[in-house]
């Protein structure tokens, strides 16, 4: 697993909350997203990022917290092995991707990936 990220608990104090209805963005403190993970709102980025280490070798380049009427997303920018960069939206309340996005062709389950 090549996955690179370079969080103890990720440096969320870097993610951002985008009100889409506001157009407005303002910084999301640690503090806050720590609440948030911890009140059941959302889960950990690191819950997601686990995952997708099952089935693509990337390094994460960018993270993005947004929030659009009450619902949390992660918006990820990753680099694949092969070079390529790729953008993936997490729904953050579950820790699952978002049923409109795809992982890239380059991804397959790991074949030592527990099941």
């Amino acid at each position: 697993m090549s996955l690179f990220i370079t969080i103890g608990l990720f440096s969320l104090s870097t993610l951002n909350t985008h009100l889409v209805d506001a157009q407005q963005l303002f910084e999301v403190d640690h503090d806050h997203v720590q609440q948030l993970v911890s009140q059941g709102h959302i889960r950990s980025l690191n819950e997601s990022l686990n995952w997708l280490a099952q089935y693509c070798d990337v390094q994460l380049i960018d993270a993005q917290l947004f929030q659009h009427k009450n619902t949390w997303r992660y918006d990820l920018q990753l680099q694949l092995k092969q070079g390529h960069t790729v953008n993936l939206q997490f729904d953050a309340k579950s820790g699952t991707l978002n049923s409109l996005t795809q992982l890239p062709s380059e991804c397959t389950q790991h074949e030592t990936a527990t099941r």
